[in-house]
C-alpha cells in the first residue's frame, strides 16, 4: 500500500493517477480543509482517503499504518491555511511524518525535495533538514529535486499570462534553465517504487532542453501566432524584495526567483539511462496550451 501526502496538489494528484494507472493501491492523506472537487477527484482515481495533518502526529501515525511506501510532495508554498507556515508544516510537519513512517515500519520513503542552488531561505532550510532526517533514518529513501515546473512557473498564476500573451520574466531572461513537466516528475516519482537504482539515491532532475526564459516566450509565440508583451523584473528588484521579506513565504519566493534570474541546468543523460523516459518538451507545453485557449 502506498501512502501519498500532497494528494490534492498538481504534482501528488498525479502521483496518485499514475499509481493507479498502474493497479497500485493507494492511501491519500487529505486535509479537512481540502477543495472538495479534488477530493472527489482521488476518490474517482479509486484512491482510499484517510483524513489526517501534518502537524497532527496521531494523524499520521494513522494514515501510515500498513504502508509500505510514503510518497510526499506537501508543501504550503502553494496555499496556506490560517496556521500554516513553511518552518510548521514544510519542516516540522514533514520531519514528524518522518518519524511517523519510520515508528510504523515504512520501508521506502519518497520526498520530493529542490534543488540545492536556492539562496538561503525557509523552504530551503526546511527542505535540507529534512533531506537530512530521511538520510539518517532506517528507511531507503528516494529524494528528488527538480527543477523549475513547466506548468507552474510558465503559468498565468506567477505572470506567465499565455491566454493573454503577457508574460513576467525575473532577471533577464536570458540564462537557461532546464525546465520539467510535473507528470514527468511523477513519473520519476512512481518509477522509483521498483527501480533498484533510486534506492537510498539523491535524483536531480530537470528537462533536456535548456532554454532561456526569452526562448519559451519564442516557443510560445510560434505556438500560438501571437506577439507577447514582456515585463522583466530586475534582479536588483528580487534581491531587494528578500531582503525585506518578514515572511518566510515571501522569502522563499524571492530566493526561487533569484534562482530562476541567475538560471538552473541539470545534466539528465546517466539519469535517463537509469530510468529511460522520453520527457516533454517547452514545444510540447506550449502547443498543448495553445490549443487549449483555442
Amino acid at each position: 500500500m502506498f501512502l501519498v501526502v500532497g494528494s490534492t496538489g498538481i504534482l501528488g494528484s498525479e502521483i496518485v493517477h499514475q499509481l493507479r494507472a498502474a493497479d497500485k493501491p493507494v492511501r491519500a492523506l487529505v486535509r479537512k480543509t481540502s477543495d472538495p472537487e479534488k477530493v472527489a477527484r482521488l476518490k474517482s482515481l479509486g484512491a482510499t482517503l484517510v483524513e489526517g495533518d501534518l502537524t497532527d502526529k496521531a494523524s499520521l501515525l494513522a494514515a501510515c499504518q500498513g504502508i509500505t511506501t510514503v510518497i510526499t510532495t506537501a508543501t504550503t508554498t502553494a496555499s496556506q491555511t490560517p496556521g500554516d507556515s513553511i518552518p510548521r508544516v514544510d519542516q516540522l510537519g514533514t520531519l514528524q511524518l518522518v518519524e511517523a513512517a519510520m515508528a510504523s515500519g515504512v520501508s521506502h520513503f519518497i520526498y520530493l525535495s529542490m534543488r540545492t542552488n536556492i539562496p538561503d531561505c525557509a523552504l530551503n532550510t526546511a527542505k535540507r533538514t529534512v533531506e537530512d532526517r530521511i538520510r539518517g533514518g532506517c528507511m531507503a529513501y528516494t529524494i528528488l529535486r527538480p527543477s523549475f515546473f513547466m506548468e507552474v512557473w510558465l503559468s498565468p498564476f506567477l505572470g506567465f499570462d499565455y491566454p493573454n500573451a503577457q508574460a513576467r520574466i525575473y532577471g533577464s531572461g536570458e540564462n537557461p534553465i532546464s525546465w520539467i513537466s510535473c507528470v514527468d516528475v511523477a513519473r520519476f516519482a512512481v518509477m522509483a517504487v521498483d527501480q533498484p537504482a533510486a534506492r537510498n539515491a539523491i535524483l536531480e532532475l530537470g528537462g533536456t532542453e535548456k532554454l532561456s526564459p526569452n526562448q519559451v516566450v519564442q516557443l510560445f509565440e510560434q505556438a500560438s501566432g501571437k506577439s507577447f508583451h514582456v515585463d522583466y523584473v530586475p534582479l536588483e528588484a528580487i534581491q531587494a524584495q528578500r531582503s525585506a521579506a518578514t515572511d518566510p513565504l515571501q522569502q522563499s519566493f524571492a530566493a526561487l526567483m533569484l534562482t530562476y534570474a541567475n538560471g538552473d541546468t541539470v545534466e539528465m543523460r546517466e539519469t535517463l539511462e537509469a530510468f529511460p523516459m522520453k520527457l516533454a518538451s517547452i514545444h510540447d507545453y506550449a502547443v498543448r496550451t495553445a490549443a487549449a485557449i483555442h
